[in-house]
């Protein structure tokens, strides 16, 4: 709740870290602490990915210009 578009959420940021957790997504605790340390939720979209495509497809959705 409350993500955006991972390329909006990146803007023209100079350098981008991604995060993602397993294909059961991160646990409350995990992502209350992720807000907390100053990172911005993102979303890659509406489906569900497998732990080792996302990173895959956030490299993708950044590498787009």
């Amino acid at each position: 709740a409350g993500s955006q578009p991972l390329r909006a959420a990146a803007g023209s940021a100079a350098a981008v870290w991604v995060m993602h957790g397993p294909e059961g997504g991160l646990t409350a605790q995990e992502e209350d602490w992720a807000l907390e340390q100053g990172w911005l939720p993102a979303s890659l979209g509406s489906r569900v990915l497998r732990a080792e495509t996302a990173s895959v497809a956030a490299l993708s959705i950044l590498a787009l210009e």
